[in-house]
């Protein structure tokens, strides 16, 4: 038998390891492949997060950026509104066209001053002792121009300066205006006239303009307001004297004798020594001793109709208590509108009491019916409930009742209010009972 012969079991023992091994191989190569898998995802987020936190750097980059160039426009923008604010651009352009304006002026005086010469001389050269003058033309109008600018720091007039400005520059226009004109035409004329005018009347609006800025210090948001604000007081004042003018008249209609007095006490006071509240109250009282709005007249109809009140509850044996109750439990409790149908009119085929007032008779009748009390069962004090015998009247009460009547000097005026204060109290039924004795028994058929 030969030395390489091997058993099944040999056999089936390598094909067992070789397949563990190869197992073994592929389980490694599978975790490898999933480490480099794991790697490369997270050198992946790596990536990502490196450009993430470069893209938030290159944002906040940004913004640093944008807020520098924000704050840099705000402080141009704050420079640009203090220049305005003080006039710096003004002033600077101010001098720039008075330096132009000289410029331009001396050399065309030059030229016609020096070209001066006598008619009769035969050989003329330059005229050179007229040299100073367009210096002394030109400075001239600056000596009113400084001269308002010293007026101004001491606080003083400052118009006889403007009109030495006016009249000096003038001299020197007119100059330029007669030698441009016949030299160059009349637009040269006029444009060199201009460079000697224009020049100092700026300096003067630039003084002037300083003058009112060192008066008014606010600034321009501040005058705003107060424009609005003087536009809103103005529009107050002018509804305050339309809503003025109309209570005026309302009150010269309605109380003409109370209005006169009103009037002479807003006269007697000093111009804002009394409100016109304070006069037409002091008027009031003048004229009625009474409260505002009261009059004796409007009094006697406040006591006639509490007379007539108390005639009424006495008549009906009510007392005010009972009728306030009525009313509030009417308000709490407002009337069925079952079977009695709308506002406690009878219902259709109910029954019916007598016309024109059915639902009071049917109440009357039927003492279970809801009364202005809500409930059934109680009813209001009527006079058709059981009386108590009437109290006889005293000959005492009826004599004082008659002693008063006599003073009144009417019996209209007698009520049970002044039966009861004459004869010391009393109920009102009895008081009733001694006025109506009294007027239909008067002294003289006793």
């Amino acid at each position: 038998m030969s030395s390489g012969y091997r058993s099944w079991e040999e056999r089936d023992a390598n094909v067992a390891k070789t397949k563990a091994e190869t197992a073994k191989l592929a389980a490694e190569a599978q975790a490898a492949a999933q480490a480099a898998e794991t790697g490369a995802a997270k050198t992946e987020t790596d990536k990502l997060a490196e450009q993430l936190k470069q893209a938030r750097l290159l944002k906040q980059l940004g913004d640093v950026k944008d807020s520098a160039k924000d704050d840099q426009a705000a402080r141009k923008a704050k420079r640009r509104d203090k220049r305005d604010d003080n006039g710096t651009t003004f002033k600077t352009l101010v001098n720039a066209a008075m330096a132009l304006g000289l410029l331009a002026a001396l050399p065309a005086q030059f030229s016609y001053f020096l070209g001066l010469h006598r008619k009769d001389d035969q050989n003329p050269g330059l005229a050179w002792t007229l040299g100073p003058i367009p210096f002394f033309l030109e400075l001239l109008a600056w000596v009113g121009v400084m001269g308002t600018r010293w007026a101004h720091r001491k606080g003083l007039a400052r118009w006889p300066f403007w009109l030495m400005t006016a009249a000096l520059a003038s001299v020197a226009g007119y100059i330029n205006l007669a030698h441009g004109t016949a030299e160059y035409g009349m637009v040269a004329g006029v444009a060199l006239a201009a460079t000697s005018i224009i020049g100092p009347l700026l300096a003067e609006v630039r003084q002037f303009l300083e003058t009112k800025a060192a008066e008014d210090g606010r600034d321009l948001k501040q005058r705003a307001q107060d424009r609005r604000k003087a536009r809103e007081a103005a529009k107050a004042e002018r509804e305050r004297e339309r809503v003025e003018k109309a209570e005026d008249k309302l009150r010269k209609d309605l109380f003409e004798d109370e209005f006169k007095e009103f009037r002479r006490i807003i006269a007697a006071h000093p111009t804002g020594g009394i409100t016109r509240t304070a006069a037409w109250e002091q008027a009031w009282e003048t004229k009625h001793l009474l409260p505002l709005s009261v009059t004796a007249e409007s009094l006697a109809s406040r006591e006639v109709a509490r007379e007539a009140i108390e005639e009424v509850m006495t008549e009906y044996g009510r007392s005010p208590e009972s009728v306030a109750v009525d009313l509030w439990l009417a308000s709490v409790f407002p009337t069925n509108r079952g079977d009695d149908g709308p506002a406690g009119t009878p219902a259709e085929g109910g029954p019916e009491g007598p016309k024109g007032g059915g639902s009071r008779a049917r109440r009357a009748a039927d003492p279970e019916a809801p009364t202005t009390q809500g409930r059934k069962g109680k009813q209001r004090s009527r006079r058709s409930s059981a009386k108590t015998p009437e109290r006889p009247l005293d000959p005492v009460h009826i004599e004082k009742v008659r002693k008063l009547s006599e003073a009144l000097g009417d019996d209209q005026m007698l009520s049970a209010r002044k039966v009861r204060e004459v004869i010391g109290g009393g109920s009102n039924e009895y008081a009733v009972r001694l006025r109506n004795f009294v007027k239909n028994n008067p002294a003289s058929d006793a």
